[in-house]
């Protein structure tokens, strides 16, 4: 193929390339109405209004609904009986949250990876091939032999005699061009150890963060299983607030029967036992909200069969005797929020060396290897040439004037490594108090505990003496009525200080930071 040819081609593919182009253009054209269907809003403020692309979302949502009323299914085993460190298991497996903390942390490690590339060189890879014309004066030199005789004669310079005319030019045509250039980056006077030591700030505060949010997951379904037990437990309460309703009901009838008690405590008898129904009723609609609740927090469809034991085996275990104040040092030096503050600090201060450091000049090395085709034509003679081409050097870089983006990142860099240090101040105070408030919390609910315990045994033997004073006529019913309430009050107070201790000791191993913590013991075996 001649150059001409290759010409000739080049000219008809881009008349190929117009028309392509202009053909797009109309079909564009045509189809340019259809786009202001999907991009509207609601005609007016006054009732709602269907988009015209909401089928397709609902659609899609629809194929995927199926899935999430068996989620975690093929999971669990409905002949077992799952205890709390067992559904802490699966939450930590099916909660999405804690995928998405981790790939939180994936992302902060990509980025020191992005931070460390600035340590490499950087190569770019170019080529070009088409045309592309030069065109270089070539003058004529005309020399006067009768000026030149005279300057000789005069003891003149010979160059006037010597004068330049426009002659024919000299092309010269590029044809091709590859090149690999590189530039490395040697000296930035520690910017860029600055940025990567940010990043990994980043990748701390990320993987602190990770562990985090496995603690508030541990926290939550241990919550809402101690909720769920108390529930269930207050459900038996109100069974045998029912039952014994229901005794106090037949003993009244049976006095009423034989003419020993009186028509208004037998329509007494009947609220209390229609009074005990609807607690009843009450209590399950409070057990089946917190199953709900307890499912939702181990990342379950409340659909799924599964049984849960009653029993508190896993907790935490409670210990009060280490004193309170090696409780709050420990929080203060274990706990994931204030490691995260503290990263944040630390990458404010970061921040601040990388701009401080981008005041100054850096200095890189360059270098670059190609290869290159010409051709050169004058006077109606033609050659074609080829030959590698390299260079290399040193550049120095150095920011003159950038209308004042150095000092007012600078100024912000300041305020943000500020701000960070007053966060991890309150973090820090935070922690203290919720320290101090567990601790109380669980004491406070142990001893209750103790207190309740004697309770239900001396409401137990009052309701029983007053129940059996009453069949024998020696009590009125409202005395029966009186001692059954604080019974039943009494019952529930013992499921709800147990219940309250173990919360109290899940929360107080939460706010010093070792709940679920890979390196402590002392919190559900892991």
């Amino acid at each position: 193929m001649t150059f001409r040819q290759f010409n000739i081609l080049l000219v008809s593919r881009s008349l190929r390339g117009v028309v392509i182009a202009a053909a797009l253009w109309l079909v564009t054209a045509q189809a340019w109405p259809a786009a202001p269907y999907r991009d509207r809003v609601a005609p007016s403020s006054n009732r709602p209004w269907a988009p015209p692309a909401l089928p397709s979302y609902e659609n899609e949502l629809q194929k995927a609904s199926a899935e999430a009323l068996d989620k975690g299914k093929d999971m669990i085993d409905p002949r077992r009986e799952y205890t709390l460190p067992d559904l802490i298991d699966l939450a930590e497996e099916l909660n999405p949250a804690t995928r998405v903390a981790w790939q939180n942390a994936r992302q902060a490690l990509a980025l020191v990876g992005v931070s460390k590339a600035a340590y490499f060189p950087f190569l770019s890879l170019a080529a070009a091939a088409g045309y592309r014309r030069f065109f270089v004066p070539f003058p004529t030199l005309q020399v006067s032999q009768a000026a030149v005789l005279r300057a000789i004669q005069s003891h003149s310079p010979i160059t006037s005699a010597v004068t330049l005319t426009n002659g024919t030019p000299l092309h010269i045509d590029v044809l091709a061009q590859t090149e690999l250039a590189m530039k490395w980056l040697l000296f930035d006077f520690g910017q860029r150890n600055a940025v990567v030591s940010q990043a990994r700030e980043g990748l701390m505060i990320a993987n602190t963060g990770f562990n985090a949010t496995h603690q508030k997951i541990v926290l939550l379904v241990s919550q809402s299983f101690y909720a769920y037990n108390l529930a269930r437990q207050s459900v038996k309460v109100s069974q045998s607030a029912l039952d014994t309703a229901q005794n106090v009901y037949s003993a009244v009838k049976a006095r009423v029967d034989y003419g020993l008690a009186t028509q208004p405590e037998f329509l007494q008898a009947q609220q209390q036992l229609a009074q005990a129904q609807f607690d009843l009723e009450r209590s399950k609609g409070s057990e089946r909200d917190t199953f709900v609740d307890l499912m939702n927090a181990v990342g379950l469809s409340p659909s799924v069969p599964i049984r849960i034991g009653e029993s508190f085996a896993g907790s935490v275990v409670i210990d009060l005797e280490t004193p309170l104040a090696a409780l709050v040092i420990r929080a203060l030096s274990k706990r994931p929020d204030l490691v995260i503050s503290l990263a944040k600090v630390r990458a404010a201060e970061d921040k601040i060396k990388a701009i401080k450091a981008s005041y100054f000049p850096k200095i890189s090395a360059l270098a670059n290897v190609g290869y290159g085709q010409e051709r050169t034509s004058f006077q109606g003679s033609s050659f074609d040439s080829g030959a590698p081409t390299f260079g290399g050097g040193l550049a120095l870089e150095l920011d003159v004037f950038d209308g004042f983006l150095k000092n007012r990142s600078l100024q912000a860099a300041r305020s943000e490594l500020e701000a960070a240090s007053q966060e991890l101040e309150e973090t820090r105070d935070e922690a203290v108090r919720q320290v101090w408030k567990n601790y109380t919390d669980l004491r406070t609910a142990i001893r209750s505990g103790a207190a309740a315990t004697a309770l239900l045994k001396a409401s137990q033997g009052a309701y029983d003496a007053v129940l059996a004073s009453f069949r024998s006529g020696l009590s009125t019913y409202t005395d029966v009525v009186t001692n059954e309430t604080k019974l039943t009050s009494a019952q529930n107070a013992v499921f709800q200080t147990q219940s309250a201790i173990h919360q109290a000791a899940t929360a107080l191993a939460f706010s010093m930071g070792e709940l679920g913590n890979p390196r402590t013991s002392n919190s559900y075996g892991k």
